[in-house]
């Protein structure tokens, strides 16, 4: 029996504002694809029939694109409508426009453990808020590598532009563990959006209990079992998580877990740029000096101490 797709209407505001609303539903769609099951079943027999060997994590990221790219027709939205497709949708329609095939392909990628993020271009320099075109970018091995499928040209091509902004998508770092590769090299690169965001919060902002991504420095931290390699950390994610902040500054408490956070290898060590580009000075040799004898000193003599008898005090 055929059930017909759900749709919900939303009024978007104009401007700047309703591009942020826009995009907030990108995200939305984006994550929610790539919890779905069929979503992800789609992405991994399109691995399957591709031959892509596992583990062949840029051959995936292609696959992917190029499927999309070959299977889903580029279609304008409804006249003076803002349509977002769902991707499952997505994968019955076959087509849509430039952020319906950004939905689909985000999905089925995240779906596969590839993070993505979202870039918005505009051609009018004198108007920086206002854009017209929208793309994913996909994280593999320290870079983001461009993704637009409406365009018949390679994955990594991306189009000039004079206006361009960055949307990052928060996630779970189970997902993308393993391929952003936080310890070694590319770590500076490669710090989730979460964990700053965390940072920032803990530094002097206010947090609710149960908060997300605390649970997510959790998780990673018992994932790589290192929960107990710092014990004062441990107490002070489990306090976070039960009881929340207040919104005040707390640099020493930011300062100590960035340090934690870098002696377990979450984040990449500290190294200034002119230390690392100055080269270390070689040791001076230094020679023993030769010690004089040093002459004795005999005691003074002990002088008898004078007792002074006390007065009694005057009334």
């Amino acid at each position: 029996m055929y059930a017909p797709p759900k749709i919900h209407l939303h009024k978007i505001p104009k401007g700047y504002l309703g591009t942020l609303k826009t995009v907030e539903h990108i995200i939305d769609l984006i994550k929610h694809g790539a919890k779905d099951f069929h979503v992800r079943q789609t992405a991994i027999d399109i691995l399957l029939r591709r031959a892509v060997r596992p583990k062949d994590y840029l051959g995936e990221i292609k696959s992917l694109f190029e499927w999309v790219q070959q299977n889903v027709r580029y279609t304008k939205d409804t006249y003076r409508v803002e349509v977002l497709h769902s991707a499952r949708r997505m994968l019955e329609l076959r087509a849509g426009d430039c952020d319906d095939m950004a939905i689909l392909l985000g999905a089925m990628l995240e779906a596969i453990g590839h993070p993505v993020r979202l870039a918005l271009t505009g051609s009018d320099p004198l108007k920086p808020d206002l854009f017209s075109h929208i793309y994913l970018e996909v994280f593999h091995k320290g870079r983001w590598i461009p993704l637009d499928a409406t365009m018949p040209y390679p994955m990594g091509w991306a189009p000039r532009t004079l206006v361009k902004k960055i949307i990052a998508i928060e996630r779970r770092p189970n997902m993308m563990a393993e391929d952003m590769e936080l310890q070694g090299t590319g770590a500076a690169a490669a710090v989730p959006d979460w964990l700053r965001g965390l940072i920032r919060a803990v530094r002097n902002e206010a947090m609710q209990p149960k908060d997300a991504r605390v649970k997510s420095l959790w998780d990673l931290l018992r994932q790589r079992q290192l929960l107990g390699k710092s014990p004062w950390l441990k107490g002070v994610l489990r306090r976070i998580w039960d009881e929340g902040l207040t919104a005040r500054p707390r640099p020493r408490t930011t300062t100590r877990i960035v340090q934690s956070l870098r002696l377990c290898g979450i984040l990449p060590p500290r190294v200034t740029g002119t230390a690392a580009r100055r080269p270390l000075a070689p040791a001076k040799v230094v020679r023993p000096m030769a010690l004089k004898p040093v002459a004795s000193v005999r005691p003074a003599a002990m002088q008898p101490v004078r007792r002074v008898p006390m007065r009694a005090a005057r009334k």
